[in-house]
């Protein structure tokens, strides 16, 4: 049986689908309240803070004074409360705070009654229960919670200069814990829209800027005209850390090709930032396209920075000429840095290098992918021409060799979800897929799970907008999970088109939906989780969608699985579209 422990585990790691799906098995044979605890916790992070109050309520109701259920039930007010900006849960976090703080006087639950009162309007009981909490604190200078908890405490007893210099200290107790900072940034976003809060402090507990990479190769040995040639690296990585240093940037994203992407690599590392390494397809494919060309140097660089970061791989499958996988990588890229971007309140910058001057565009190149940026006002780009003399170009001759792209193994974006026998909007659903503008290029149906594979983004949230609308009264809101990736049409039959993949229609498993398959299996009902590369693409239209980080999946049934990130995605265009 699942211990309560190991569902703590799984939480102070940041599993949350994880640990509710495991504490929904547990609640199947426990009534143990810290079960139960876990289990609303647990839910509320995996974003259905709705469907987690309803639950706790009525647990608190049966255990009123448990200080514990309580807290978590606070923390969850709360969050609707940030979610919202609806007063009513304010309240209702002030409340359930403040009576846990009179049973269990900690300093925690403490603050949160003081802010929440303040926040709803109560200004006096929020001085009053401040300056309970400066009383109970121990050794603020030395423990980052309590220092902070110092600092905001005073800052809601308006003592300005004594808040200021209190969170000056406790920016230093937090070091680089980026995960401290963004915690005491996020809080004091809020604050700000209620109370006036010291710039000086927004500013020490501002995260660093986000910012994405793109840019030329070295020069390969066929090439004629230099663009760039091996001798300006130097210059370029020089660029690339004034550039850094320029928009405060510490935080990157970049694939790992020699020249641009491994000079940004470094330039980040030297400045103490945080790497996020992405590769298209296979290592040892991508160090022949994409590495090894330039010299054995440029290899040994890729290899210490792969071994030293993490790597994320859009498909481990060959190259094999798709370079469709380029572009969706850089798609991926910009929209991982603008969600990273979404905890700061701030945009993410693109850095660039590329050539003015040479105007070919190649598919899923620098030129190529570069317009996909959304924001050209937050992009700096550092052009290899002004270190290159112009008496070195010469007359380009004209090639006869086109590039082939193959598209027997195209990206699909898939649409998976629970469809019912009895459902008698079922049989809708499905002629939709049959009468839809965007239709998909490959279904596929396990009992009541269909897949839907559509070539286009479009296609494919279109289809999900039609599922979540579509939905019985009668029956439980549908579970939907979307994820995209290279699909091998080759595989399976010689036309692009046809209705139904029937089970074991393929030679072996089929990646990219044993991997939808794997975020299927701890979708909630009621409730849309992607990919990270799926929810990557949706975050760059922050209109119609809004995402929240759930999980880093690594196992599903104790069967270890490559990571996965998991978000949970909510369709702005559509109100009031899931059952919580």
């Amino acid at each position: 049986m699942m211990e309560t422990k190991d569902l703590e585990k799984l939480i102070s790691l940041g599993h949350y689908a994880q640990a509710r799906k495991r504490a929904e098995e547990l609640l199947t044979k426990s009534d143990s309240l810290r079960a139960k605890q876990l289990y609303a916790f647990s839910l509320s992070k995996s974003g259905q803070p709705e469907a987690a109050r309803e639950f706790l309520e009525r647990v608190a109701k049966d255990h009123p004074d448990d200080p514990e259920t309580n807290g978590i039930l606070g923390g969850i007010y709360k969050e609707l409360f940030r979610n919202q900006q609806n007063s009513a849960f304010a309240v209702l976090a002030r409340d359930t705070y403040d009576r846990s703080f009179v049973r269990t006087k900690n300093f925690y639950t403490g603050i949160n009654a003081a802010t929440m009162s303040t926040l709803a309007g109560q200004s006096r009981r929020g001085k009053e229960l401040a300056q309970e909490v400066l009383d109970l604190l121990k050794d603020p200078d030395q423990d980052f919670w309590e220092a902070v908890t110092r600092a905001e405490a005073l800052l809601l007893l308006k003592e300005r200069s004594k808040s200021e210099e209190a969170y000056r200290k406790a920016r230093h107790l937090a070091g680089s814990d980026w995960g401290k900072i963004n915690s005491v940034y996020n809080q004091l976003w809020l604050l700000k829209h209620y109370l006036p809060v010291p710039r000086e402090a927004l500013t020490a507990f501002s995260p660093p800027v986000v910012v994405s990479f793109v840019g030329h190769m070295i020069d390969h040995p066929d090439r004629v005209n230099p663009r760039f040639p091996a001798n300006i690296e130097g210059q370029i990585k020089q660029a690339i850390t004034s550039a850094l240093n320029t928009v405060n940037a510490r935080i990157g994203y970049c694939s790992l090709a020699n020249g641009g992407d491994i000079l940004f690599a470094e330039a980040l590392e030297e400045l103490g930032g945080e790497v996020n390494l992405f590769l298209p397809f296979s290592q040892s494919d991508f160090l022949a396209a994409s590495v090894s060309f330039a010299g054995e140097q440029w290899t040994e660089r890729f290899l210490r920075l792969v071994n030293k970061y993490p790597v994320t791989y859009l498909t481990e499958e060959p190259h094999a000429g798709h370079a469709d996988l380029f572009g969706l990588q850089t798609s991926i890229l910009f929209g991982l840095s603008h969600l990273r971007s979404l905890a700061t309140h701030a945009e993410p910058y693109l850095i660039s290098v590329m050539s003015e001057r040479d105007q070919q565009r190649k598919s899923g190149g620098t030129r190529d992918t570069i317009g996909l940026w959304p924001n050209q006002q937050r992009h700096i780009n550092i052009n290899p021409d002004v270190y290159v003399p112009i008496a070195a170009i010469t007359e380009e001759p004209v090639s006869n060799t086109t590039q082939v792209n193959r598209t027997d193994r195209p990206v699909l974006y898939f649409v998976s979800f629970d469809l019912s026998a009895d459902d008698p909007t079922g049989e809708a659903v499905l002629n939709h897929l049959t009468n839809a503008s965007l239709p998909p290029a490959v279904t596929w149906r396990k009992g009541s799970e269909m897949v839907a594979g559509f070539r286009q983004l479009l296609g494919a949230m279109e289809f999900t907008t039609h599922i979540l609308t579509s939905a019985s009264p009668i029956h439980p809101a549908p579970r939907v999970t979307l994820h995209v990736g290279p699909f091998p049409l080759h595989r399976i039959t010689g036309i692009d088109y046809y209705p139904l993949l029937e089970e074991g229609g393929a030679e072996e498993p089929i990646a990219v939906l044993e991997q939808l398959s794997d975020i299927h299996h701890f979708t909630p009902s009621g409730s849309v989780y992607a990919s990270g590369a799926f929810g990557a693409l949706l975050a760059l239209d922050d209109v119609r969608y809004k995402l929240s980080f759930i999980d880093t999946l690594r196992e599903v049934d104790k069967r270890p699985i490559r990571p996965i990130d998991v978000f949970s995605v909510s369709l702005l265009h559509i109100s009031k579209l899931v059952n919580h």
